[in-house]
């Protein structure tokens, strides 16, 4: 099979400036900093960043002019040459996603011709080329479009399904390889409807929960149609005019196969030293991470630490309660537990509770046994998009407080609730990990 080359321009070699053993060790720090930075550990980025910038003062524009291109040309392998260009956010919410879906209902994919330039062949242009960039780059190569694209569509489609059910992210990785695929991926009702019933009889409803304990004792609800949200989803479908697509979009839900991670950065102001003459108080940066992962059985499990998700996200599992978080990792990448566990710190614990959403997107966190004997925990959320591209990977505090337990027979106290502080608190961002499954 044979390829098409187009060479723009050449550009000449780009040579690396010679650095000094002190510029690499800056460089090195400032990198350090960087990482750090970006997993939300701003105290120790400026750290990193105060001791880089000791050792040379220009360390910033060292790292971008030497460092950066290395990091941009690996990005680019790894994820494509487009990966690092900027979108129009605007101009692309001015896009009509589902007239341009249907708009590819008669296209069938081919390979463009790199040769002609005119508007008139961009109807068979694909949709996404990993090695085409957005600029003009030094050489572009045009692969033949593989036969088994003249599949029949019902066999894709069948194909897409089982990608829905097994990998969610390849069925959209697939639906964005070209014009066509995009069509049967994206304009197909049977494949949101799958995703639909996949979603949403794992969620547990406030309404259904409330409906079912306030039964009289020993009767039992006849049917699925008892239910305030029913479990059966085409009874549910005539709210979002008929349409899945529109369903997922609009309808909130909880995602299981990742975790929730809320990042916090604050000052914490220090008192000066006895007889000191200093114009300026001390500070401190305090870093914290709050982790949430729920379960579809209607269970969740949280953690409140100082340690990085690196650190916390592969041991973040019910199934671990007992463990906690370990205490170093050996050479080999098993957990090392060191600390028995009524000795664990607070931020190695693990704690279960119970979650329920309602309609509205309001998530309801309980729980029983958490870091106060006396108390059971009572968080509120509120299901939200990220970008508005990102559908309902965010969890936006609503309040959050404590009901104090009965302690003892003569205990007036029990009932008694308590607001917490909301101040320093960030909403949790939903994460993908791609170890976890539904009950691990």
């Amino acid at each position: 099979m044979s390829t098409i080359a187009i060479s723009n321009k050449s550009s000449n070699a780009a040579t690396s400036t010679c650095l000094s053993s002190r510029d690499n060790e800056a460089i090195t720090l400032f990198e350090k900093g960087v990482e750090k930075e970006a997993s939300g550990m701003m105290s120790d980025a400026v750290e990193y960043y105060r001791k880089a910038f000791k050792i040379n003062d220009r360390v910033d524009t060292l790292y971008r002019s030497q460092r950066l291109p290395q990091a941009i040309h690996k990005l680019k392998s790894e994820r494509g040459k487009n990966t690092i260009k900027r979108i129009d956010e605007e101009k692309l919410k001015l896009i009509n996603v589902d007239k341009l879906i249907e708009s590819f209902r008669n296209i069938d994919a081919n390979a463009p011709d790199p040769t002609n330039t005119s508007d008139e062949t961009t109807d068979y242009l694909t949709i996404k080329f990993a090695n085409i960039g957005l600029d003009n780059h030094e050489e572009i190569i045009i692969k033949p479009v593989s036969p088994l694209v003249h599949l029949p569509n019902d066999i894709w489609i069948n194909i897409l399904g089982i990608l829905i059910q097994d990998s969610p992210e390849s069925w959209f990785s697939m639906s964005i390889t070209c014009k066509k695929f995009a069509y049967l991926g994206f304009g197909t009702s049977s494949l949101w409807r799958k995703l639909c019933y996949n979603i949403y009889p794992n969620q547990i409803y406030h309404e259904n929960k409330q409906y079912l304990s306030n039964l009289p004792l020993g009767q039992d609800h006849h049917s699925d149609l008892d239910l305030p949200i029913p479990q059966d989803q085409l009874k549910i479908i005539p709210q979002y005019n008929s349409s899945w697509k529109s369903m997922l979009h609009n309808r909130p839900f909880i995602k299981f196969l990742g975790c929730y991670i809320s990042v916090v950065n604050y000052y914490s102001e220090g008192g000066r030293h006895e007889f000191s003459n200093s114009w300026t108080t001390p500070f401190r940066m305090i870093t914290y991470y709050r982790y949430i992962r729920f379960y579809p059985d209607g269970t969740c499990i949280k953690v409140l630490s100082i340690l990085p998700p690196d650190q916390v996200i592969p041991h973040l599992s019910k199934h671990n309660i007992s463990q906690g978080i370990p205490d170093t990792i050996s050479e080999s990448g098993k957990p090392v537990y060191t600390t028995p566990q009524q000795h664990q710190k607070e931020g190695q614990k693990i704690y279960l509770g119970n979650w329920t959403i309602s309609t509205t997107g309001e998530v309801h966190i309980v729980i029983e046994n958490g870091s106060v004997d006396y108390c059971v925990f009572h968080y509120y959320f509120q299901v939200k998009s990220l970008g508005g591209i990102n559908k309902h990977a965010k969890l936006s505090w609503i309040r959050y407080n404590t009901v104090r337990k009965k302690m003892s027979d003569d205990d007036d106290r029990e009932g008694e609730i308590c607001l917490l502080s909301l101040r320093n608190e960030k909403p949790f961002k939903f994460s993908r990990v791609r170890s976890y499954s539904l009950d691990n």
